[in-house]
């Protein structure tokens, strides 16, 4: 999978399991969030991809807007705060373009485990079930 640049523009890097996701800045500079390194400045689009693909997706924000989302991601570079399920890259990336911290990937991951512990919850209730019916049925 590809990485995504956001803010200015949302860079995402992918991976087989996720993506990876940085805000690119005024200069050409892209800002990420990883658990390694916290909130770190990489000089250029080819640092951040690492030689892998990358998807940038684009922006409709206004140059006023843009500008904003660059301060917002120059003002943590140095910090560490990375949080895999509450702040991660992804996170990061959406707060530095909206003002809003979100991942959809933590949202899709959530989804897909309750529906998993719902379906083993469910044979498992079923399973019981049969147990304590068939016990109805014994000497």
């Amino acid at each position: 999978m590809p990485a995504i640049l956001l803010a200015g523009n949302i860079t995402l890097l992918g991976r087989p399991a996720f993506r990876h996701f940085g805000t690119e800045i005024a200069d050409g500079a892209i800002v990420e969030n990883t658990l390694r390194h916290g909130y770190r400045r990489l000089e250029s689009h080819a640092a951040f991809a690492r030689g892998r693909m990358t998807w940038v997706l684009p922006s409709a924000a206004t140059a006023e807007e843009r500008a904003e989302a660059a301060q917002r991601a120059e003002s943590k570079i140095g910090q560490r705060a990375y949080n895999l399920f509450w702040n991660n890259c992804e996170h990061f990336a959406s707060w530095c373009a909206t003002g809003i911290a979100v991942s959809q990937q933590v949202i899709e991951g959530m989804r897909k485990v309750r529906g998993a512990i719902s379906m083993l919850a469910g044979g498992f209730l079923t399973w019981a079930g049969l147990v304590v019916l068939s016990s109805a049925f014994d000497d």
